[in-house]
């Protein structure tokens, strides 16, 4: 017996239908399948990235950098008092909010973290990180629960729960309740007393206002610029028959006490 793939003809006709071969998977569908992945994904919200950023900071400076803004002189007069470096422990500068501890003083440029500081900063910037973004899942969830009860189906576990209570059941248990989900809604005429069947698509489960933060630029603060070096004094000689003058040209009148 000949086969269709030898060089002899065989007079079978089974023999001549070609081999089935696997076409393999185009790579459009799995970038298409890891884009809605990713799409999936959940924004950060404004809070966690500014507490990356500045644990970010840390790490990749030195801490002797100085600031391209040139901080901020208020001494916590104008903004709120710095919750990671208040004082400069080496010039004894009050720091506001804006000179942030991953650069230098900007008084007297030296390093406001110290290495043990620095570490613990990096540490408690972590914690905090974790703990914001455990709270905006759980607020997450709690708010897809309440959508899903409003429309009538199950509450179902979130991922985590599913994954902890039955292994591998995590994304089927979501899966079988899609948000989005067709209804049959069976509704009855008072007039002509028959039954109604209608569709209905729920309206889809909006994320929370921290998802929903977009990339924008932080607002300029008015910053207080440092004081000059030397303090302005007047160079001409006091007048004796006006001691109290201003020799330095403002225009301003004495008034004797009592006539004000």
């Amino acid at each position: 017996m000949h086969t269709a793939w030898t060089k002899k003809a065989s007079s079978l006709p089974s023999d001549r239908i070609p081999p089935r071969t696997q076409t393999p998977q185009p790579a459009k569908v799995k970038a298409k399948a890891k884009g809605k992945q990713k799409e999936e994904t959940p924004l950060k919200s404004k809070e966690v990235r500014a507490l990356e950023k500045l644990r970010d900071d840390i790490r990749k400076g030195s801490g002797r950098e100085k600031d391209p803004k040139g901080g901020c002189f208020c001494q916590a007069r104008m903004h709120t008092l710095s919750t990671y470096t208040p004082i400069c422990r080496s010039c004894g500068l009050i720091l506001c909010e804006l000179n942030l501890p991953n650069f230098a003083c900007p008084h007297c440029t030296e390093a406001l973290l110290t290495p043990t500081a620095r570490d613990a900063l990096i540490q408690m910037l972590e914690d905090r990180i974790g703990e914001t973004l455990a709270k905006e899942e759980a607020d997450r969830q709690r708010v897809i629960q309440q959508a899903r009860a409003a429309e009538g189906a199950f509450p179902t576990l979130s991922a985590a729960a599913s994954r902890s209570t039955t292994p591998g059941s995590g994304s089927d248990a979501q899966a079988s309740h899609p948000v989005n989900q067709t209804h049959k809604v069976l509704s009855l005429d008072s007039k002509t007393r028959k039954v109604k069947v209608s569709s209905y698509t729920p309206p889809a489960v909006s994320r929370t206002s921290t998802d929903k933060i977009k990339q924008q630029p932080e607002p300029e603060y008015k910053r207080v610029p440092a004081p000059p070096a030397e303090a302005p004094c007047s160079s001409a000689p006091p007048n004796p028959q006006r001691p109290w003058a201003n020799t330095r040209g403002l225009n301003v009148t004495y008034v004797p006490p009592g006539r004000a």
